[in-house]
């Protein structure tokens, strides 16, 4: 059961702002949780790319075989765990939403508002649009939106960024081969540089795999 699911879909109580205040704590809490999770796997596959570039520029090829299936099931790691950062990120921009559209509710004693509110989280599918193949941002926002309209909290637009590129074996090694030239051939500035742009395209293609899902 999704989080809005667990909350919204009580018969025999009425949510509480108090109630998403507890919920908001805990989806903060493992979004922090993921973003250390993050920090830790970028800096694993920084080792593993210099680990792969020595064993290239060694000519071990058994090596250079290990370390590229190693930097994928990294890449694959990152992707989801940057997939489930988005998911808590989305559920905590939710959660706030709702946390001030209950206030707001709350403060004029509106049951009847309360309940309403209830059925069209539970009617909007907000969990199932997080959690199904590809996290569907933009049907999520606009499904958000929907619930809150009544009491004047919708959300503004937010733009998805999306980077559909998985290079190929042979495109990664020739960009180490690039780095182990620059390296030999004394351009270190040059060969710093380039590391530094394999790095961050790996993280804009990480980023993109979390966000289309598997």
């Amino acid at each position: 059961m999704g989080i809005f699911d667990k909350l919204f879909n009580q018969e025999d109580k009425e949510i509480t702002s108090r109630d998403l205040k507890i919920a908001l704590r805990g989806v903060e809490r493992e979004r922090r949780k993921k973003q250390m999770e993050i920090r830790k796997l970028s800096n694993k596959r920084n080792e593993t790319i210099a680990r792969l570039k020595g064993a290239r520029k060694d000519n071990n090829r058994e090596e250079v075989d290990f370390l590229y299936e190693d930097l994928q099931q990294i890449k694959m790691d990152q992707a989801y765990a940057r997939r489930e950062s988005k998911i808590l990120n989305l559920e905590a921009i939710g959660l706030k939403r709702y946390v001030r559209g209950l206030e707001r509710i709350e403060k004029t004693s509106n049951r009847g508002k309360v309940r309403d509110l209830m059925q069209r989280v539970q009617m909007s599918g907000l969990d199932e649009k997080l959690r199904g193949s590809a996290v569907d941002e933009e049907a999520y926002l606009d499904a958000l939106n929907a619930t809150l309209e009544d009491i004047g909290m919708e959300l503004e637009d937010t733009e998805l960024m999306l980077e559909e590129e998985d290079p190929s074996k042979a495109a990664l090694l020739a960009e180490i081969d690039e780095i182990i030239a620059a390296e030999e051939g004394g351009d270190v500035d040059l060969a710093v540089e380039r590391q530094h742009e394999l790095q961050e395209r790996m993280d804009r293609e990480t980023a993109g795999e979390a966000a289309e899902g598997f």
